[in-house]
């Protein structure tokens, strides 16, 4: 593997770069609300009821938040375009994600 090329992933692995449908945004200011993140996907089909923004086990906000889109092709769009926008003067980082992750996730 030390050619520069990575490890064989196991089977059933999630490859980091495809699409699902689903985003992890991460860096969100606490203070971001439902309609923030709306606003931030403008114009890309994202699923308004689906936007899920987690909290520590003490009820705070850690800045990061799920959103799921109408299709994977979507979610692709819309974090090759926002990847790195900012919400107020926070910049948002977009990975894609799953509905595990984003089941798990507290919110």
């Amino acid at each position: 593997y030390g050619m520069g090329y990575p490890p064989p992933r196991p089977s059933g692995a999630m490859d980091p770069t495809a699409a699902t449908g689903i985003l992890r945004m991460r860096g969100l200011p606490f203070s971001a609300m439902p309609e923030d993140i709306a606003a931030f996907f403008q114009g890309y089909a994202f699923v308004p009821e689906s936007i899920k923004l987690t909290k520590r086990f003490d009820g705070k906000a850690t800045g990061e938040a799920f959103v799921a889109f109408s299709a994977p092709e979507e979610s692709a769009r819309a974090a090759r375009d926002l990847d790195k926008r900012t919400i107020g003067s926070r910049y948002v980082e977009l990975f894609h994600s799953t509905t595990d992750e984003a089941a798990r996730a507290r919110g």
